[in-house]
């Protein structure tokens, strides 16, 4: 008898009843893992989209102006005080100054009382016409600072000073929290060395040893004192006017650095600031950072600006999937940081950037948010979207 047999498909294997729980769980982490992809980038496209839209926008629409900038400061006198060796002045400097916050270092009062300060904030722009008070005796200050400030070079803010603590120990504090010479009383106390000109014969000597002082304050690497050093310039610049117009000065005498000048670098100093950022684009970072030459106030805007661009570093490189990353930009931040360890002196800031200090902050979130992926890149934008963006000179040129 002939064997018939007949093909029969397998039947499909049988899913074992241990394996389904673990497959309805899986799909369900990957439900809710792209459902909090969707939400957190519906979030950074409802509240944070257009801001970081604008900031694109600011920063492609300031960039030629910045670029001409940057070309005629470098071939101004502006270029000469920017150097990060030479005698240093603040072996004398930093004791005799009042700095804020205190420190129990230097000066326990400020250089200029509190009344003599008030006084020459009230007279604003005339302050030059008030040097009868300090005739009188009416206005007060401890001028030592300027004597013999001829032969120095630069003025480290962070050698024997209470930076230098910070340095040693690798403490981190904020750009805006570290403690400096307080610029309110530094800039009193030009008024009142130029005022002293008037009275004494010399106002040429006074022209002069302003004129250093604003140079030195260039070289601090310190954003907040070297925008006071252009301030400084345009002191000089006043006091010079009156001095010719007076008499007391021939014209040729002395030439100030012009309104144009300073203006144009108060605007990309601070410019520099809003371009150096992990945020920029690579075609504009190229041209406004990375080009062949420096910046302006390379050294002072690495020192203002990249321990905020690094403190958020670990929740915008995230690597989780599809979670939004900016490694590209940090990458090129990188790169800016190298330079700067050959051109500039930041201490402070190289210790903590090579200890990773910064990458220990957090967003301004509740905690666990601050931590989690995706939600931490939200906050993480948010706050730097907030930052003041550093092209207020061009929007009102």
């Amino acid at each position: 008898m002939e064997d018939i047999r007949q093909d029969v498909a397998p039947s499909p294997p049988s899913i074992d009843l241990q394996t389904k729980p673990l497959l309805y769980a899986a799909a369900t982490l990957l439900a809710l893992l792209a459902l909090t992809i969707l939400f957190a980038e519906r979030l950074i496209v409802r509240h944070i989209g257009a801001e970081l839209k604008e900031i694109d926008a600011i920063q492609e629409r300031h960039l030629e102006t910045y670029l001409a900038d940057a070309e005629f400061l470098e071939k101004s006198e502006l270029s000469k005080p920017f150097l990060i060796n030479g005698e240093n002045a603040g072996k004398k400097l930093n004791p005799l100054l009042y700095w804020s916050p205190a420190q129990g270092f230097g000066r326990k009062t400020p250089l200029v009382p509190a009344s003599s300060r008030e006084f020459l904030l009230r007279y604003q722009d005339e302050w030059i016409k008030g040097r009868s008070f300090l005739e009188r005796g009416r206005l007060h200050g401890d001028l030592e600072l300027f004597q013999g400030l001829d032969r120095f070079q630069i003025w480290d803010l962070e050698s024997d000073s209470p930076i230098s603590e910070l340095v040693r120990q690798g403490e981190l504090v904020e750009p805006s929290a570290l403690p400096v010479p307080d610029t309110l009383d530094l800039i009193s106390a030009v008024k009142l060395r130029l005022m002293k000109g008037s009275l004494d014969g010399q106002p040429l000597q006074a022209l002069v040893e302003t004129r250093q002082f604003a140079n030195l304050l260039l070289t601090t690497e310190n954003f907040q004192l070297v925008i006071a050093g252009l301030a400084v310039l345009d002191l000089e610049r006043r006091a010079y006017r009156e001095f010719v117009d007076r008499g007391w000065l021939t014209e040729a005498a002395w030439r100030p650095i012009d309104l144009n000048t300073t203006a144009r670098a108060n605007r990309a100093f601070t410019a520099t600031l809003g371009y150096m950022r992990a945020l920029t684009r690579s075609d504009i970072f190229a041209k406004a950072i990375q080009m062949e030459r420096l910046p302006p106030a390379f050294c002072a805007a690495v020192n203002e600006r990249l321990p905020w661009e690094f403190a958020l570093r670990d929740q915008l490189t995230g690597i989780w999937p599809f979670e939004r990353n900016y490694r590209d930009g940090y990458r090129r931040l990188d790169n800016v940081v190298e330079r700067a360890k050959k051109l500039c002196r930041v201490r402070l800031f190289r210790a903590l950037y090579d200890e990773e200090e910064y990458e220990s902050a957090d967003p301004d979130a509740p905690w666990p948010l601050a931590r989690l992926p995706y939600f931490r890149t939200v906050f993480a934008l948010r706050d730097l979207a907030s930052w003041p963006q550093g092209f207020d000179g061009y929007q009102r040129k």
